[in-house]
């Protein structure tokens, strides 16, 4: 999985930031058309918690069902993950 961080400008380290923060799946159920997708939000329940990747302008660039993992792959794509709420 990758992010899409060809937007991202902020730098600290030389690395783009973006910002992770805590969404739940109501927040999102409308944007996702994939049915795939859409029954893995269904075994979730709508107040379950996912976290949600943003560049610099707020735009979401990535969904992970872990924080965690929200982080290790920003990392991995060359980004400096923070927590925002």
């Amino acid at each position: 999985m990758s992010l899409n961080t060809d937007h991202t400008e902020t730098v600290l380290d030389g690395e783009p930031l973006v910002y992770v923060r805590q969404i739940t799946v109501d927040d999102v159920r409308d944007e996702i058309t994939q049915s795939e997708i859409n029954a893995q939000l269904d075994a979730l329940g709508d107040h379950a918690a996912l976290y949600a990747v943003h560049n610099e302008d707020g735009e979401r660039v990535a969904i992970f069902s872990d924080r965690d993992l929200a982080f290790a792959v920003s990392r991995q794509n060359g980004a400096h993950p923070v927590s925002v709420h």
